[in-house]
């Protein structure tokens, strides 16, 4: 099936599987079995005379070799002292021994001996606590009795992350002080007096029991090409960057398969690399992240569980649950992620031409967030209790055939602008920042039922976020009907305003205009001549027809009125994907260019300016257009695609040139200007220059909405201003300026001040009183509103009238006048800008 997916991914993905299962046994074959009767490590490491440790046979294997490893714990941190990154031919294998399941641990067993302790506790519980003490050196995060994890108490996690690590800290560091706030079924270790204290849920004395705590910080470490089959690693604790996963395995075409992956304190599993096979694997109760990578290229995420993750609660950077950054090619299919407290498949920054398909989501947070990313596919998955199922904050994303049940919010498409930094090769350490949008996303032919939060929500029509559209979608309602008007079934323009009816979301925004409703009650009610529902009988239907809702068989049966109330997908979109060379996207509308001699647009080679030659410029924006040509006399059924499903063919983006726009295309002068001398110095005749200063591209900044970005240099003192002409000042007017401003100090010593006014003339004669923004060095003020209020007198009484009206942002630098950088020192944006003028009343 994987030869059929996606075209020349898929044969080349296959070809590559094929030699990974055929590796095994082309080098020498190295057998570890801790239990076996004159098993050592000075063993030759044969069938007959086997190694104890893993780590005795890492020191000795080389790529062709194989490591077959029977039952046992091995407690070690086990690591391949090689590096052989870019052979994806020549291949290590380590497996479990047959019908055997090893176990990797970063835990010892505590000898004790326990004892019981006399703890006053902070909160009584009207009974003498069963706490138990041993004396215990190495400071643990976590501890186990007879496998089953403890909570703990007092600092969480890491004590060493917690003070060093400037992010990635838990937003709740502490939970009780001491033994004192101990209650059944937790641990407190105590690092000054090196004991471990233990309260087990049923009160029982320790002794009769195991008892494990995390010592490791490391449980599997490999790179090259591997394979990996039949481990568990278990107990890892976290030990900050780079200590800090239980398996991270990097290469190209490395298989991991049929692992587990579970109760670890930060991060479970990582791979990353090149055309690698993640497979049948569980990923569980791991702290932070069950499984996440930096860099993944053509890789497949097949069959696995994941379900737990990020027990320990969010972190300051709001990242937790399944995350994958930079994977391009890639696919994630036939996954069941259930339980999960956090995202249970997040794409963040620049994931690109990702299929996800036939995978379910039951009881998590969020299902899928396809976020700062392009050209993705979400079909044919189940969704069952979800706070929401799908957040889509990216473009050219096809969310087609889906069946959302039970959960809070349903589909949404929606985020603000942003940038973010986007390199061209899933290799490259570009810091570009480009402007995110949400555009051409295409919400088509799901099933979405009992969805009080919302069934849809899409972003308004901005500049960011113009050409998503939902429709051919059916809403089921099988709940009580609390509103006699279909009030229940709501929709979300963005993120606030709610459309409460499918009449008003049709009205008010156009969409889902061939959508239909499955309640019985507003069918009823339109039978009996209600006026309020507003809609047609015709798009009302009695019943969804699923074979078996309640068994979790989404398939609709024969009989089903829902069939033939959709429309017809074709398996090649609209929108053209240009894959690049050597892990490349070849795309003109996010990658950096210079500002001189811009590169020719059909080349398939970025070039990327200097201090001394060039900037990054802000990229245009996504053009608009419609990802899917929808041709509405072809009826299609909404729900799950069972000929997808059995062909294993499912959509994917056209083969074609890669975007084409101009250098100047959706730029806004002046912006991004690290180099340029006029920007870095005052204008020497502001007004005679205005019309050179102009913001230009698709309408430039105008009376609606903007945005402008700076990158300012360390010489920057005086400040730089930007402006546009927006008309004539009139006389007895009011104008009400409203922007968002950002300012970023990326420079421990170097401050940033941000302004916004409204000008007479010329930048340099402000009227009214500018917003000024200052940020201490090293800080940021982000995502703020801020406002600028003018009122103009009469005419010969107020000199302002008549003259251009200017709208200014300026920024400049503050910090020792000695300071250098080749590199921008503060970030400066405008977004969302807003002008309004009108006569006052009263």
């Amino acid at each position: 099936m994987v030869a059929r997916i996606w075209g020349s991914f898929g044969a080349r993905l296959w070809v590559l599987l094929l030699v990974a299962l055929s590796a095994d046994g082309w080098g020498a074959k190295y057998y570890v079995a801790q239990n076996a009767a004159g098993a050592s490590d000075q063993n030759a490491g044969t069938a007959a005379a086997p190694m104890r440790s893993l780590s005795a046979a890492m020191a000795v294997a080389t790529p062709g070799d194989s490591i077959e490893v029977a039952d046992g714990v091995y407690r070690e941190a086990v690591a391949w002292p090689g590096d052989d990154w870019e052979n994806p031919n020549v291949r290590l294998t380590l497996a479990a021994a047959p019908r055997a399941r090893p176990v990797i641990k970063g835990s010892e067993v505590v000898p004790g001996p326990w004892r019981r302790a006399d703890v006053a506790l902070t909160a009584p519980t009207g009974q003498p606590p069963a706490i138990y003490s041993a004396a215990w050196e190495p400071y643990s995060t976590m501890v186990f009795v007879d496998e089953a994890p403890l909570k703990q108490i007092g600092l969480q996690g890491s004590p060493v992350r917690a003070e060093k690590a400037t992010n990635f800290k838990y937003q709740k560091q502490w939970d009780g002080r001491g033994a004192e706030d101990m209650r059944p079924g937790s641990f407190f270790y105590d690092a000054t007096a090196r004991r471990l204290y233990v309260w087990l849920a049923d009160g029982g004395d320790p002794a009769a029991h195991v008892i494990e705590a995390s010592v490791r910080d490391v449980g599997l470490s490999l790179r090259g090409t591997w394979t990996v089959r039949g481990l568990d690693v278990r107990h890892v604790q976290d030990g900050l960057w780079p200590n800090e996963q239980a398996a991270a395995i990097a290469g190209n075409g490395c298989a991991v398969e049929d692992c587990r992956i579970t109760h670890n304190d930060f991060l479970g599993l990582i791979v990353s690399g090149e055309d690698c096979v993640i497979r049948n694997c569980e990923i569980g109760y791991n702290g932070l992240c069950g499984m996440t990578s930096n860099l993944g290229y053509r890789m497949v995420v097949e069959g696995n569980e994941f379900h737990h993750n990020g027990w320990r609660g969010d972190v300051v950077c709001l990242t937790y649950g399944n995350k994958w950054v930079q994977w391009r090619e890639s696919r994630f299919l036939r996954n069941r992620f259930h339980d999960e407290p956090a995202t249970a498949l997040w794409f963040d920054i620049n994931v690109n031409n990702v299929l996800v398909a036939e995978n379910t989501f039951e009881n998590c947070n969020v299902g899928v967030y396809f976020e700062i990313s392009r050209w993705g596919v979400i079909v044919d998955n189940v969704f069952k209790g979800c706070g929401r199922a799908i957040w889509v904050y990216g473009s050219d994303c096809l969310v087609a055939h889906n069946v959302i049940d039970g959960c809070g919010e349903g589909i949404t498409v929606s985020g603000y602008p942003r940038t973010a930094t986007y390199p061209q090769s899933v290799v490259e350490n570009a810091t570009a920042d480009c402007l995110m949008a949400v555009r051409n996303n295409l919400v088509v032919d799901n099933i979405l039922i009992d969805c009080p939060g919302s069934f849809i929500g899409v972003t308004e029509p901005t500049p960011y976020g113009w050409g998503n559209w939902s429709d051919y979608n059916a809403f089921v309602w099988t709940l009580a009907p609390y509103h006699r008007t279909g009030a229940h079934i709501n929709f979300l323009n963005g993120w606030n305003s709610l459309y409460a009816t499918l009449p008003i979301w049709r009205m008010e925004r156009h969409q889902d205009t061939h959508s239909v409703v499955v309640d019985p009650g507003l069918l009823e009610d339109v039978r009996s001549g209600s006026p309020w529902v507003q809609l047609a009988e015709s798009e009302l239907l009695p019943e969804a027809g699923f074979v078996d809702r309640v068994g979790g068989d989404y398939r609709l049966r024969d009989d089903s009125p829902l069939r033939g109330r959709g429309v017809a997908l074709p398996l090649e979109l609209s929108a053209h994907y240009a894959a690049g060379p050597d892990r490349e996207v070849v795309s003109r509308a996010w990658a950096p260019t210079r500002l001189v001699d811009a590169p020719d647009p059909t080349s398939a080679k970025p070039v990327y300016g200097t201090p001394e030659d060039g900037h990054y410029r802000l990229q245009p924006l996504p053009p608009t257009r419609s990802i899917l040509t929808i041709d509405p006399s072809s009826p299609g059924t909404p729900g799950l695609n069972l000929q997808w499903r059995e062909s294993g063919e499912y959509p994917h983006f056209a083969p074609g040139p890669p975007e084409s726009a101009e250098p100047t295309d959706w730029v806004l002068y002046p912006e991004n200007l690290v180099s340029d001398p006029s920007f870095a110095k005052p204008l020497a005749e502001p007004a005679a220059r205005a019309e050179e200063r102009v913001w230009v591209g698709g309408g430039g900044m105008h009376t609606y909405v903007g945005m402008l970005c700076a990158n300012l240099m360390a010489g920057q003192r005086e400040n730089v201003p930007a402006f546009q002409r927006v008309g004539t000042i009139a006389a007895g007017c009011e104008y009400l300026l409203h922007a968002d401003l950002t300012v970023a100090s990326r420079m421990p010593d170097m401050a940033g001040v941000a302004m916004l006014y409204l000008a007479a003339g010329d930048p340099s004669h402000p009227i009214g009183t500018p917003v000024v923004i200052r940020v201490g060095p090293g800080k940021a003020v982000e995502w703020s509103s801020y406002d600028t209020q003018v009122r103009t007198g009469a005419t010969g009484d107020d000199p302002n009238v008549g003259q251009d009206l200017l709208v200014v942002v300026a920024g400049r630098v503050e910090g020792p006048q000695d300071a250098q950088s080749p590199d921008a020192v503060v970030l400066l944006r405008c977004d969302d800008v807003w002008l309004l003028s009108g006569q006052p009343r009263g």
